[in-house]
């Protein structure tokens, strides 16, 4: 996950949510390096300042500063070591693999979403789905419903299960969406976007595009 701001903020960014992944091209090198970065599974976060281009022009008057936390599974949790000076997430899912995987990634959305900082914030957050050159890809809308399914059960059973614990607990769990009705992510208080991308063909242009504006917004 990277988090890209100015000096008193950053941005975040999540690798390829597969549980099988060795070694990946993250968005982070793409766009420090301006080319493909072969990467090993990362057990600790990047992060650097990047001036973000498009064809040699500037997107924005100055670097943004980006980390790149891990996306292991056991590595998650310290995306929320950032979020109180994050300004946007990029979220990247396999859209070629995004079906046999979609309640991890369903997992790793809703502890993100329920985060206090995301919420107090209204961090926006851009879901870039890599990958969409290959033929087993799937579309932008067809991940988004697919996510909006498995959030949706995924919170009835966070929340039922909380239900049946000890009145007298002190765990919480923050519910998305509006109660009696379907999740959506138009129901977040937080601007959520789906775009495609390929890293590795270096198609990216939407995800800088993303990035330029919610900075120009700051």
């Amino acid at each position: 996950m990277d988090y890209f701001g100015n000096s008193d903020s950053n941005y975040c960014n999540c690798p390829q949510i597969e549980k099988s992944v060795k070694k990946g091209y993250i968005p982070y090198s793409r766009l420090r390096d301006r080319k493909q970065v072969q990467t090993h599974t990362s057990m600790k976060e990047n992060e650097g300042y990047i001036n973000l281009e498009d064809n040699g022009e500037p997107l924005t008057k100055v670097p943004i500063h980006f980390v790149d936390v891990p996306g292991h599974e056991k590595l998650r949790f310290k995306f929320s070591d950032f979020t109180p000076i994050t300004c946007g997430i990029i979220f990247l899912v396999d859209s070629s693999t995004c079906a046999k995987n979609v309640r991890s990634i369903a997992e790793y959305l809703y502890d993100i979403f329920s985060n206090k900082d995301v919420i107090k914030h209204n961090i926006p957050t851009l879901i870039a789905c890599n990958k969409n050159d290959m033929i087993t890809a799937l579309p932008p809308e067809r991940i988004q419903t697919m996510l909006e399914n498995e959030i949706n059960q995924l919170r009835n059973t966070r929340t039922s299960a909380l239900d049946h614990q000890d009145s007298s607990g002190t765990d919480y769990v923050e519910f998305l969406g509006y109660e009696n009705e379907r999740f959506k992510f138009e129901h977040l208080e937080n601007e959520v976007n789906f775009e495609k991308c390929s890293v590795d063909k270096n198609e990216i242009t939407e995800i800088k595009s993303w990035v330029a504006e919610i900075y120009g917004r700051l």
